[in-house]
């Protein structure tokens, strides 16, 4: 598939989570979403959107408290949300598992702060998506996809 860019505006959260299921539906037979952005632009709330739209409940995706991977159970693959925002270093014994997860093609994989993993992973399919915050409703969004 060649590389592309699309850029948006999004306006609430809502939006967010429609782009989100857009792009789920898009990956449901496996694939690496690698979420970038600062505090506050979206990154979750696209995960929440994301996961609700193959089927997991809202409430149940949280970001990982203790753990940096959380598993999520669906009738044709596992879905795997991994949250690297407390990572200070990168750890080898981490980078292996979650190059495991990766391995298996048919695997859901969604990483927010993806840019600490950098250099570190490789995957083929991957759609990397930037996050900006812009005002208090606003995020500037751009989905590239490899």
């Amino acid at each position: 598939m060649p590389k592309s860019n699309h850029t948006m505006v999004s306006k609430s959260p809502e939006e967010t989570a429609k782009l989100a299921a857009t792009i789920a539906k898009n990956n449901q037979k496996g694939g690496l979403i690698c979420l970038f952005g600062d505090l506050g632009s979206g990154k979750t709330t696209f995960t929440k959107g994301f996961m609700k739209e193959l089927g997991i409940d809202n409430f149940s995706v949280k970001s990982p408290t203790y753990t940096y991977v959380r598993e999520y159970k669906h009738p044709k693959t596992k879905i795997y949300h991994i949250d690297l925002y407390r990572l200070d270093n990168v750890d080898e014994l981490l980078v292996e598992e979650i190059q495991e997860i990766l391995d298996n093609k048919k695997n859901i994989v969604v990483i927010e702060w993806a840019d600490k993993l950098e250099g570190h992973l490789s995957h083929g399919k991957k759609t990397q998506i930037n996050f900006k915050y812009l005002d208090e409703e606003s995020r500037e969004i751009t989905v590239h996809h490899e």
